[in-house]
This record gives structure tokens, sequence and C-alpha cells, in this order.
């Protein structure tokens, strides 16, 4: 069990220093403790701990489970409307420094998301970055594409004009790049109803909106950024559909646009943050799938070049 938080001292001068986030939704926390292990793993074999993480389906307990065990500081959501799921997210408190004057509130849907502002902290100065950065973990409705929408413009409040901002959830939704032509074959009909919108003429067609409003808010789906401009195969890869139970909710191969269908978790950066990253991948194999039905983003993101983006003076919009 870890104790002592990730240091960050050195870091600011590495050129190869990283700056790693990590997001996973963990199907209720049924297999936390694998979870955790899994990330103890890799942080091994890596060397280093992830500076931020965002999760989804927390029990009630568990986030101070992972804060202890990771040696991270927790931000819960506010109170859910329905009890349990709760989304959580934690960072390095020797990297990221909560701003004590802003304080999260509650969206009014069943997942509220868990949500700081943070300021980074210079490792060799001790100097507070000028620009915050408004770190999100959400979890959007699974049934209601209007309750979808309603937490995808959420974020345009939270990360302002000039903001800087990096959101991870389960969607529930597709992008647009890699969203079905339609549902009319999967033969879970209820699912093919929660994932669709009623459209003006009565028709369906499967949701799309939640990419189409943050990418339009100043956005980019940093795993879609990281496999079409930095070539990194697999990094927008789909991270749902995985296991026999998930069969009546397939969509036939002829009914999917050219690259395949689209994950439904993502992680979302203001495009100010774009040239600081350094890659992002999709964690994958037989023990993710055993802990999970959502396999875990990463990305990561240049020290130096995140410090650059966020010490920047600027002007803020006022509104």
């Amino acid at each position: 069990m870890s104790t002592r938080p990730p240091s960050a001292e050195g870091r600011a001068t590495d050129p190869e220093a990283v700056v790693e986030h990590i997001g996973w939704n963990i199907q209720h926390g049924r297999h936390l403790t694998a979870a955790l292990d899994l990330l103890e793993h890799r942080a091994g074999q890596a060397g280093r701990r992830p500076d931020l993480l965002t999760l989804q389906e927390l029990r009630p307990g568990q986030g101070e489970q992972v804060a202890e065990r990771l040696a991270l500081t927790y931000v819960a959501s506010p109170p859910n409307e329905r009890p349990g799921s709760e989304t959580a997210l934690f960072y390095n408190p020797t990297l990221f420094q909560a701003d004590p004057a802003w304080t999260q509130y509650p969206s009014g849907i069943r997942h509220n998301p868990a949500v700081a502002l943070l300021r980074m902290v210079h490792p060799d100065s001790g100097e507070t970055s000028f620009r915050p950065l408004v770190v999100a973990s959400c979890h959007a409705s699974y049934s209601d594409p209007v309750h979808r929408e309603h937490q995808a413009r959420f974020f345009s409040e939270a990360a302002k004009d000039q903001w800087l901002a990096l959101v991870q959830g389960d969607w529930n939704s597709w992008p647009v790049w890699g969203c079905p032509t339609t549902l009319d074959a999967v033969a879970d009909r209820a699912y093919a109803q929660n994932r669709s919108v009623l459209q003006p003429d009565g028709t369906m067609r499967p949701d799309d909106r939640a990419d189409r409003l943050l990418t339009y808010g100043g956005m980019t789906d940093v795993g879609r950024h990281a496999a079409a401009a930095l070539g990194q195969e697999g990094a927008d890869r789909a991270t749902t559909g995985h296991g026999a139970d998930k069969a009546r909710q397939r969509v036939p191969a002829h009914h999917l646009p050219p690259g395949g269908q689209g994950p439904i978790d993502r992680t979302y950066a203001a495009n100010d943050l774009l040239p600081a990253l350094h890659g992002a991948t999709v964690l994958t194999g037989q023990a993710v799938e055993r802990i999970s039905d959502h396999l875990p983003q990463v990305t990561r993101w240049r020290l130096p070049g995140l410090w650059e983006v966020m010490s920047r003076r600027i002007v803020p919009t006022r509104h």
C-alpha cells in the first residue's frame, strides 16, 4: 500500500517527463482491488503512477480506498439524485493544487460529474500556473439522450473561453466519426432506443450529440487526435462490446462507418492543450476485460509543454 504521492521533483527540466492521466469506468466497483492491482503493476513497470485519475461507477467508500492505495488526492462528485455509481477524480498533490475559491455544483442529473479546478505546481520552483485546468470525471445517462446533451453542455459552463479543460468519461454515445448509421438491426431494442435520438420526422438515429457539442465548443477527442494526427494506432479503438453478455447489443458490420465503431469512453481536452500531448492508448487484454465491461483510456502529456500552456498569461473573457 502506497502512502507517499508520486514525486514531481526534477521533472520540469526533463524533456521526456510526462503527466499521465487514466480514465476508467470500472463497472460498479465490483473488482476494485483487481483494478488497483493492475494500475499498481503498470506503475511498477513504467516507474510512475498516474498524476490524474478519473473513475466512474465507484461504490460508497471506494474513493477513499483509491486515494489511500495510490497516494492521490480524492475529489468526489456532488451527491447524486440516485445513490450509487459515484464519479470521482484523483490528482497528484505534488503536481497539482486545487483552487480553494472554486466549488463544483450539482448538474441535476443521475450521475453528477466530479469536477475540480486545478493549478499546476512547478516541480522545482513551487510556482502555481496562471491558467487553471478544469478536470472532470463524468458518466452520462445510459438511457436518456436529453440528459446526455445536458451533461455535455454543462462543460461549456465549467470550461469557459480560454480556460483549459480535461474531461473524461463514459458518454454512452458515439463520436461523430465512429457512429453507427442505424441501430435498426440491434437485437436489444431497449438498448437501441436508449442510444438513439428521436428526430423531428419521427425516425431514430444513433446519438453522437455529446461529441458534436464538445468539439464545437473548442475541445478535441484526445484518442482520435492521437490516432489521426500522431499516428498512434488503436488510441481511438472501441472501449466496450467485449464479452458474451454484450452480443445482443452489437451493431452489424454493414451498419458501421468505414473506420469502424468509435469508443463510448472518451477523453476531451481544450484545443490549447494539444501541443503538449505526448500520446494516448487504450489498455486491452484479458486482465483488463475481467475487471470491467469498459476498457481504460490513458493519455500522456509532456510536463514542460503542459507547464508552458498553463503558465501562459492570457486576458480571460468576462462572463
